[in-house]
């Protein structure tokens, strides 16, 4: 979207004797829809019209706007310091700042605010009127005073709003219209192909882990013995325990949800995150856990304690008795606290560290992986480590088994499975110097933003469990999600 020419001008007057008029004119020749310094458009999910206009950094003392709108109404009053914060207007130069006044509990009768009209509000042209009251600051803080201002800004543009692919097999509205709903984190508002291509991975995602869920374990309530696998979503990742469904992933109708700012610039990439945790309750003769009062066997029992309490939450955030926030929070804290009170020295009891790692496993799943640390194992037993081709549809697996490291712990059995087009892994360094097997993600020249091409699915912990998720997981499901090259 580009404004071919526009240009605002704003006449203060201050109340206070001896003040001379302040004239503040600011002139756009040209910018677009991605410069967030500036632009326009109407929300087509809400009808909410929003106009942005800031000079752009190192402006130095010039003239300058500052304004912010979001609003459905033509006309509407705007005060400083509200606890509606949608809309705000600034003006300065050199020596003052001029703002909408600030709202006065105590003097309702006189507050008057900055009024703001619309008169023409399309995608090819804007216009507008500023009037009523303002707050005049001069910038060293050392004066304020209260005045009135009038002006007018009018601006043209060739209405071409910004674009992405279009999702195949979708006839979906492609256009990235305007609205900005966290402007310090460029987020906005998504086209319809890139909220379907949302849909369609989320959906894939549920059939991909479905069988998972209904085979390997439970994540139902009830009393549990030692052996039962349990199964949960990872803090922090998308909640995919919800029964698998097969709706027109195309229909957008009613979903608002929003996306990076540059996103049909690059590669789809999951910015949720999918994952799911498997936590099989021990025994305590895995843990080497009688009767004794050791450290090494209390600090076991706290651990063991902690684990519980995660699982408990893990509950409560499935029954929506807390938000994903709390569960992250305090999973965190509980986690945290149990790492630390684990024994910390080369002593460490082995069946219990043995333990800690064959009964838990996270499955995590990347789209599209962009960088090269994502992509790169970070191998357990470089001796050990294997390519595999044992699943259908992978263009490998990497396989690195269990073994116990310098502090006496032991690091976890890791299965990385790669679909879609990857160079052949090398033994080579990840970016903290560790051993690591590297490989390099490919993709089209030309191919569609809105595609996904290359996926891993990282598994860490329990071999057992690996194998049990192997047999478990609906990898058609995940290919279907792939566009072939």
């Amino acid at each position: 979207m580009q404004a071919q020419s526009g240009s605002l001008t704003v006449t203060v007057t201050s109340n206070t004797v001896g003040y001379k008029p302040i004239t503040i004119t600011v002139k756009k020749p040209l910018f677009k829809f991605d410069d967030t310094h500036g632009y326009w458009g109407i929300n087509p999910h809400t009808g909410s019209r929003h106009f942005t206009l800031e000079p752009p950094p190192g402006f130095g003392n010039a003239d300058a706007a500052f304004i912010d709108i979001t609003d459905t109404e033509t006309d509407f009053d705007i005060y400083t310091g509200t606890s509606d914060d949608s809309d705000n207007v600034y003006f300065s130069n050199t020596v003052y700042s001029i703002t909408a006044p600030a709202w006065n509990v105590q003097d309702k009768e006189n507050n008057k605010p900055l009024h703001f009209h619309f008169n023409n509000f399309t995608n090819g042209e804007i216009a507008f009127t500023v009037s009523g009251t303002v707050r005049i600051i001069t910038r060293t803080g050392s004066n304020e005073t209260m005045g009135t201002i009038s002006g007018s800004g009018h601006f043209y543009r060739e209405a071409k709003f910004v674009q992405t692919d279009i999702l195949p097999g979708c006839n979906c509205d492609a256009t990235i219209y305007p609205k900005v709903y966290d402007q310090e984190n460029n987020i906005r508002t998504a086209s319809q192909c890139e909220v379907a291509l949302k849909n369609k991975v989320f959906l894939a995602m549920q059939k991909t882990f479905a069988p998972v869920f209904a085979n390997v374990g439970s994540s139902t309530t009830g009393k549990r013995a030692p052996g039962d696998i349990v199964v949960s979503i990872l803090a922090g990742h998308t909640d995919i325990n919800v029964p698998a469904a097969d709706p027109d992933f195309c229909n957008t109708n009613g979903q608002q949800r929003i996306t990076g700012f540059n996103a049909q610039k690059f590669y789809y990439n999951n910015e949720d995150g999918y994952g799911i945790r498997l936590i099989k309750l021990p025994t305590d003769e895995q843990l080497g856990m009688g009767t004794s009062n050791d450290a090494n066997t209390l600090a076991m029992k706290n651990y063991m304690d902690k684990m519980k309490q995660v699982d408990s939450l893990s509950k409560l955030f499935q029954a929506k008795k807390i938000t994903m926030e709390e569960y992250m929070r305090k999973g965190k804290i509980i986690s945290d606290n149990a790492v630390a009170s684990t024994p910390q020295n080369n002593n460490k009891n082995d069946a219990f560290e043995i333990a800690k790692v064959e009964t838990d496993l996270s499955i995590q799943v990347f789209l599209n992986p962009d960088n090269a640390e994502m992509m790169l194992m970070k191998v357990s037993d470089k001796n050990k480590t294997v390519i595999e081709h044992t699943i259908k549809g992978t263009a490998f697996e990497i396989f690195s088994p269990m073994i116990k490291d310098s502090d006496g712990s032991y690091l976890l059995n890791k299965k990385f499975l790669y679909f879609g087009k990857f160079t052949a892994p090398l033994n080579g360094k990840s970016g903290g110097g560790f051993d690591a097997k590297v490989t390099k993600a490919i993709y089209p020249t030309n191919g569609n933003k809105l595609s996904v091409y290359n996926i891993i699915i990282r598994m860490e912990g329990s071999k057992d469990m690996i194998d049990k998720a192997c047999e478990n997981i609906d990898f058609a499901a995940l290919e279907q999600l792939i566009s072939k090259q």
